[in-house]
């Protein structure tokens, strides 16, 4: 009895046991994970990889590396990663930190003696440049990428105490860069090559990205507002905020350090004491180059360069990274199913809008004098300007090219419900039939008014309008609303939120009753005769 009692017991314990094969959650995570990037819409490439601590567990691809030639993406193809090089370049100093030869707390100008911004505030020190609370602008374009930025820095005056606010820059990236080559004595393509590249066996990634990258990325993409993917143009870079290429696996592999907090199989890339810093959330939920949120759960940053975008996501408590590479515009849908899908711990992702129908714009605008215009949607899902047809240029955005009197360009403005209320041309502001007229603007704001562009690679190009009285910016090459202006004085103007925004306008050159420059924080700009 006793020998039967015990292989009864026997028995049972096998039946309530697993298979062998049985799927574990994560295997079965990982399944909907690929099925989901293979079943992907869309032309671009795109390479997932998710990794834990110690393997890659799953690397899934989808789409073209060069669409016109039908060449798919693999996940050996290398892609730009873009603002996710800030976390190796504040890594790179925290390991400078451990040796005793940089000191965040120490003002930014010990390292760099050529930087000395007009300033009435303490001086800017590499934590406030780290954690994006200095006070400069995000990104002067015509000198990115070039030592020039340390001059013309120096133009710029903070608006605020080094730490008062987040403002995301660029520019100061690019200095901890320069700060971390003077303490080096090398360019610091260089520093990371020796100081995290190679000691990561990252040996697919290069620390910038010059002409001989051409022909072993992946052509980039950038999508226009009718849906179209465009190749996006071709720039080197070098600097410290977003100049390094990379793989799945190799991105993998820095994600693991991440993980890791910062230990390697073989010792430490930086010391426990350097990695809290690095990823304890100072503003805006900001550590040192990477997003911290949910106490810590997870560490994220995106990055986005030439058409090429990228998103690193590692969530230490869970065990598992994830890395994101495309050469065209990420589904931020997408993505966050992938996430969600892994993670209790979901941070907030961007969502794309899609364009509105073209009906929603149809009807009649009235101004504060009585002129009007009118829309109609056509039977092709286009829109007229009474008898002038126009182009989408982007959601809320229409105009025409080529008309007696120069480019036109409607911006259309919605309510918190989304309904079409009024439309901007230039300086004119028009109301929805029945509604309320808009506020009067100043009359020197129609000198403004525009279209500017530089001719480098980045651009920048905007339009300035007026709108409910306001003078307001949007960028050409974006679909994010439009960001009204405060002036300083008759010519001089700054982002009326946040009132801290460190980015400063100017309009000069007035030839025919149209202002010929706009600079934008020191970026040259001039009206092009475009809508």
């Amino acid at each position: 009895m006793h020998r039967l009692t015990r292989a009864l017991a026997a028995l049972l314990l096998l039946s309530l046991a697993p298979a062998a094969n049985a799927e574990t959650p994560r295997e079965a995570a990982l399944r909907d994970i690929r099925a989901m990037i293979e079943a992907a819409p869309g032309e671009a490439g795109l390479v997932v990889a998710v990794t834990d601590r110690e393997q890659v567990l799953l690397v899934a691809t989808h789409g073209y590396a060069d669409i016109a030639a039908k060449r798919a993406v693999t996940a050996e193809t290398h892609f730009a990663i873009g603002s996710i090089s800030k976390s190796f370049t504040a890594l790179t100093l925290m390991q400078m930190a451990d040796e005793g030869r940089f000191d965040p707390a120490a003002p930014i100008a010990r390292y760099l003696p050529d930087f000395h911004p007009r300033s009435p505030y303490p001086a800017i020190t590499g934590h406030a440049l780290l954690t994006h609370t200095a006070g400069l602008p995000n990104y002067i374009t015509n000198v990115a990428s070039m030592r020039f930025l340390i001059a013309a820095l120096n133009g710029i005056e903070p608006g605020y105490a080094p730490g008062a606010h987040f403002w995301y820059s660029n520019s100061g990236y690019q200095l901890l860069g320069y700060a971390a080559e003077r303490i080096d004595k090398l360019p610091f393509p260089l520093i990371l090559q020796h100081r995290t590249l190679d000691r990561l066996g990252m040996t697919e990634t290069t620390p910038q990205i010059d002409d001989r990258l051409r022909a072993t990325l992946p052509v980039s993409y950038t999508r226009q507002v009718d849906g179209r993917l465009v190749a996006a143009p071709w720039f080197s870079y070098l600097a410290a905020d977003g100049a390094i290429t990379s793989t799945a696996a190799d991105m993998s592999r820095y994600a693991r350090m991440l993980l890791n907090r910062g230990a390697l199989p073989n010792g430490r890339l930086v010391s426990a004491r350097a990695f809290e810093r690095f990823a304890t959330p100072v503003l805006d939920g900001y550590g040192y180059g990477m997003n911290i949120a949910h106490d810590g759960r997870v560490l994220s940053h995106s990055g986005g360069i030439a058409g090429f975008q990228s998103y690193l996501e590692m969530h230490p408590t869970e065990n598992f990274a994830l890395v994101f590479l495309s050469n065209g515009p990420l589904d931020g849908a997408l993505l966050g199913r992938i996430v969600a899908r892994l993670s209790r711990d979901t941070p907030t992702l961007p969502k794309t809008t899609p364009p509105a129908a073209t009906s929603s714009f149809a009807g009649r605008f009235v101004a504060r004098d009585g002129a009007a215009l009118t829309f109609a949607a056509t039977n092709d899902g286009g829109l007229r300007a009474g008898d002038q047809p126009l182009t989408r240029l982007a959601n809320d955005l229409w105009g025409a090219y080529l008309t007696p009197h120069g480019p036109r360009t409607f911006q259309f403005r919605r309510d918190a419900g989304g309904v079409i209320t009024g439309v901007s041309e230039g300086a004119s502001d028009y109301a929805r039939e029945g509604s309320p007229a808009p506020a009067a603007a100043p009359a020197g704001y129609r000198a403004f008014v525009g279209r500017y562009a530089t001719h480098g690679e980045e651009g920048p190009g905007v339009r300035v309008f007026v709108q409910q009285g306001q003078l307001m910016i949007s960028y050409a090459d974006t679909n994010a609303p439009p960001t009204p202006l405060a002036a300083i004085d008759e010519t001089h103007f700054r982002f009326a939120e946040p009132a801290f925004a460190p980015e400063r306008l100017a309009f000069d050159t007035v030839i025919d009753g149209q202002a010929q420059r706009l600079t934008m924080s020191g970026v040259p700009l001039y009206r092009i005769d475009l809508p």
